[in-house]
C-alpha cells in the first residue's frame, strides 16, 4: 500500500478550505501548518515516516520544497523510543523494521519535531493478524466465479486480487487470456455496517489458459487508516465532481487527522495473502 505527496496535499487542501461541518477543529495558519503521513504493518520490511510543510494560499508550493528533512522523527512502542533517519532518494525517514518490529495488537506512538519546535504526536494500534478467507468458486464456461462472507472479526478492512502463474497462449477463437472483473460498491468495508452476503466477482476466460491462479490480499485497518482512507476517498470524490457541467453544491469535509499539532495520519494495517489455484 503506497500513499504518495498528492494524498498529504490533498489533505492539507481539504483541511484549510473546508467550509464548517459542524465539528470545531483547531485552527492552523496554512504557513505554520505541517502535515505528517505514515502506515506501518508487520509485512512491511521498512516503517516510513513524510513529513511535509504547508504553504499560505496563493503561494506554489513545489513537491521538493515542501519536504521537511531536518525534523526529529520518533516512534515509541512498549515505553523504547527508536529515531527514524530522513533517506534523501524517499523524501522520508525511515527505519528498518527489523529494529523496530511492528507487532499485532502492540500500540505505537508517533512524534515530530520540527526545528521550529513544532510538535506533532499521533498514535495507532496494529491489528491482529487476519484469518485466511474462505473462498468458494466454480466453473461458469470458461469463467471462474467465485466469492467469500465477509471477516466477522475484523471491524475494517479492504483487499486486492491478482492473477497469478498465467500461462496461456493465443489461440484462434480466444485471443483473450484471463482477467478480473470490477468489484461494485466501493474498496472500503466496515463490518458492522455491511450485510452478511457474499461479496462475489470472476476470472474471465480463466480455463482458457494453460495454467492461472487467484492471489487475494485481505488487509485489516486499524480505525485511523479506515477513516483516512474514506474521507479522501469522499474529498476526491467531491473534487472531481466540481468541474465541467456537473455542479457540485454539498460543503467540502476535512479529511481524517489523528495527528495532534498538524494534520496527517498515522495508522496500521495487517494482511494475509492467499493463493488459490484455479488451473
Amino acid at each position: 500500500m503506497k500513499y504518495l505527496l498528492s494524498a498529504v496535499v490533498l489533505m492539507l487542501h481539504f483541511w484549510v478550505t473546508s467550509c464548517n461541518s459542524g465539528v470545531e477543529i483547531e485552527r492552523i495558519a496554512p504557513e505554520n501548518l505541517v502535515a505528517v503521513s505514515s502506515f506501518i504493518s508487520p509485512q512491511d520490511s521498512v516503517v516510513r515516516v513524510y513529513v511535509y510543510q504547508g504553504k499560505a494560499l496563493g503561494e506554489i508550493a513545489r513537491s521538493d520544497a515542501a519536504v521537511i528533512s531536518d525534523a526529529k522523527v520518533t516512534i515509541e512502542e512498549e515505553g523504547v523510543r527508536h529515531s527514524l533517519v530522513f533517506e534523501a532518494v524517499s523524501k522520508s525517514y525511515v527505519l528498518s523494521n527489523q529494529i523496530l518490529k511492528v507487532t499485532p495488537s502492540r500500540y505505537y506512538t508517533l512524534e515530530v519535531i520540527t526545528r521550529s519546535g513544532l510538535v506533532l504526536t499521533a498514535a495507532c494500534r496494529v491489528p491482529p493478524t487476519p484469518e485466511s478467507l474462505l473462498l468458494e468458486g466454480e466453473k461458469e464456461g470458461n469463467d471462474f466465479a467465485f466469492g467469500f462472507l465477509w471477516p466477522e472479526k475484523i471491524p475494517f478492512f479492504t483487499f486486492s486480487f491478482d492473477l497469478k502463474n498465467v500461462i496461456f497462449t493465443p489461440k484462434l477463437g480466444a485471443s483473450t487470456g484471463p482477467y478480473l472483473g470490477f468489484v461494485t460498491g466501493g474498496n472500503l468495508y466496515e463490518t458492522a455496517t455491511q450485510p452478511p452476503k457474499p461479496l462475489e466477482n470472476k476470472v474471465f476466460n480463466a480455463f482458457l489458459a494453460e495454467t492461472v491462479s487467484l492471489q487475494t490480499t485481505l488487509y485489516s485497518l486499524d480505525r485511523n487508516a479506515f477513516q483516512y482512507l474514506k474521507t479522501k476517498t469522499d474529498a476526491y470524490n467531491w473534487s472531481a465532481n466540481t468541474s465541467g457541467f456537473i455542479p457540485n453544491l454539498r460543503e467540502p469535509q476535512p479529511v481524517f487527522s489523528n495527528v495532534q499539532g498538524g494534520v496527517g495520519i498515522f495508522g496500521a494495517y495487517n494482511q494475509i495473502v492467499n493463493l488459490t489455484k484455479i488451473k
